[in-house]
């Protein structure tokens, strides 16, 4: 029906035009559905600051019945065949029922990994926290994590 409308719109305002009628119209702004909150132009990323050492540690913490979406991140690795993973799970460094977000990451020592996709990384489930495992000899990370908490 809405279909039939916009196709007789231009023929309505030529005959309005003709016998001099006001027509008015009222434009509504379209707000954008995007599923995806990393994507998505309405929602505001945060970013935090990653400074890990040691066997990792808790990137961010459980937040009430949210879920953390890791929509990027680009850190810099150190010490001697360094990796790194991400895992979610609860307690101290995701300790308590840890998953692997990741596989291992293992760059060289000195290089930066720089992933930022199309959209969301990966998410973590309602009422867990992100964190970061390390592993190698005196590994370390730096860097920033871009995030949307929904």
């Amino acid at each position: 029906m809405h279909k039939r409308l916009l196709e007789a719109l231009p023929f309505a305002l030529g005959i309005a035009v003709v016998l001099g009628i006001s027509v008015v119209f009222n434009i509504v702004k379209a707000q954008s559905i995007v599923a995806d909150p990393c994507i998505s132009p309405d929602i505001a990323k945060v970013t935090v600051v990653l400074n890990l050492s040691g066997t990792g540690a808790e990137v961010l913490p459980i937040s009430g019945t949210t879920r953390i979406y890791t929509c990027g991140f680009m850190a810099s690795v150190a010490g001697t065949t360094p990796s790194f993973k991400f895992r979610y799970g609860t307690g101290t460094a995701c300790a308590t029922g840890p998953i692997d977000l990741t596989g291992t990451i293992l760059p060289t020592s000195g290089t930066v990994v720089d992933y930022e996709p199309d959209g969301t990384a990966f998410a973590t489930p309602a009422g867990q926290a992100l964190c970061a495992v390390l592993a190698g000899t005196t590994p370390s990370v730096q860097g920033v994590l871009t995030y949307v908490r929904q």
